[in-house]
């Protein structure tokens, strides 16, 4: 048995696992010692395998791991994955895989994995060659949770060969994928080339690399620890990071700060040296009104007033029209901005907004933040531009770029997200037509 006592009893203490198995030999022993262990714990186990499709004998593979699966009564999911750039490929199916595991595990289940010591030493170098901090090095953990489920490594403290020694023993099968030769990927290159020398020069180098994680493990919970009553002062309710404490203290310990608040936000890719540089200079110690911002990966960090925030990117949507030519079905908006739904009565919800039908000859369509003209908004006297309107009313920028505007025609008729109809969105109180409309926002 591989699986030591100590997890044991952390799989004792779930009893439902969902097991990442890829029919190579790690996931298949782990596979097996799982089963062993099934009648002791009474253990629920369902094996998912997900096929990355870039190699032909893949659906062979798949068969593979389910006849492994039946043989050991063990319930078997299996899902398809297609790649589609040649750049970053290790990171894209990482994230297409626990995307995916993020959809199949139930709330009772722990997934597990079978990394192996020797990927820990490999994760190791990684983030020594991206320029990681401790949070980096520390890499995989034992036991942790992401994405709002548990992941447990039960195979993390043992190395390749032992498990290697234990399938030749039990005679155990597994897949061997010839793409884990290949030294074009970074990880692979470590794992045949560089780290077999490293351990055939100095044999414990594994164990005392284990030494080392553990330090920088503590020394990270160390520094969690000391700056999070900090970071509960400066982090709101909307997520945002008030930035003027951040002038009293030194470089090192606003840069950290800075970090567990982009980690807050549920953002894992962190902000290297160059970019914490950036945010401080150009983005909080901005005094121009030119809205500096910068982009890390699918999110931008932005500043409105003294606070930071750490929004999902969108791209310029000025030039765009989106046409609504049936308002009898619901109109979706690009990029998850939300759905506008046509509602004849009110009786669903108290917050619909009344405005005039179009008329038969009127050109439906939503555009954004392109609003050169003046209009009556809302009962006022005078003609105001909204761009002068989000503003008195502290719309940060970035709002005011994706906000919908709903026209008829060259006519504005009304602003969907802070509900502001112009003259020619109101209703004639004689021709009163109970004509609502609807606005959910997902972003």
């Amino acid at each position: 048995m591989l699986i030591k006592k100590k997890i044991q009893d952390i799989l004792c203490n779930f009893k439902n696992i969902l097991l990442a198995y890829s029919g190579g030999i790690d996931s298949t022993v782990l596979l097996y010692n799982l089963v062993k262990l099934r009648k002791k714990y009474q253990l629920k186990i369902r094996a998912i395998h997900i096929n990355h499709n870039l190699n032909k004998k893949s659906n062979n593979w798949m068969k593979f791991c389910f006849l492994q699966c039946k043989k050991l009564n063990v319930l078997f999911i299996y899902k398809n994955i297609y790649i589609n750039q040649k750049n970053n490929i290790e990171e894209y199916t990482r994230k297409k895989r626990y995307s995916i595991f993020k959809k199949i595990i139930k709330n009772n289940e722990i997934l597990v994995t079978a990394h192996n010591l020797d990927e820990q030493c490999e994760t190791f170098f990684l983030a020594l060659k991206r320029g990681s901090g401790s949070k980096g090095l520390s890499c995989m953990s034992l036991i942790r949770k992401l994405n709002n489920f548990i992941i447990l490594r039960p195979f993390l403290n043992i190395s390749k060969n032992l498990i290697i020694n234990y399938a030749i023993k039990k005679k155990i099968n597994w897949i061997e994928d010839p793409s884990n030769k290949d030294i074009k990927y970074d990880r692979n290159f470590l794992r045949n080339i560089i780290i077999p020398k490293i351990i055939q020069r100095w044999p414990y180098f594994q164990k005392t690399l284990v030494r080392s994680i553990q330090n920088y493990k503590e020394q990270e919970k160390l520094l969690n620890n000391l700056i999070k009553p900090i970071l509960i002062k400066l982090i709101q309710k909307d997520n945002s990071l008030l930035i003027l404490p951040l002038f009293n203290f030194n470089k090192e310990k606003r840069n950290f700060i800075i970090r567990k608040w982009i980690e807050y936000n549920q953002y894992y890719l962190m902000p290297s040296r160059k970019l914490l540089n950036i945010i401080w200079n150009e983005i909080i110690c901005c005094k121009k009104n030119n809205n500096p911002q910068v982009k890390i990966g699918k999110y931008i960090i932005r500043k409105h007033k003294n606070y930071l925030f750490c929004l999902k990117y969108f791209p310029n949507l000025k030039k765009n029209i989106i046409k609504w030519n049936d308002i009898t079905k619901t109109l979706i908006l690009p990029y998850n901005l939300g759905n506008i739904t046509i509602l004849y009565n009110n009786n669903y919800k108290k917050t619909l907004i009344n405005i005039r039908k179009p008329k038969n000859n009127e050109f439906i369509y939503i555009k954004f933040n392109n609003i050169p003209k003046k209009y009556y908004f809302n009962n006022s006297k005078y003609k105001k531009n909204i761009n002068n309107i989000w503003k008195n009313l502290d719309i940060p920028k970035w709002k005011r770029e994706i906000t919908p505007l709903l026209f008829y025609n060259n006519e504005l008729i009304m602003d969907l997200e802070n509900q502001l109809i112009t003259e020619y969105g109101k209703i004639d109180i004689i021709k009163k037509n109970n004509f609502f409309i609807d606005f959910q926002k997902k972003y």
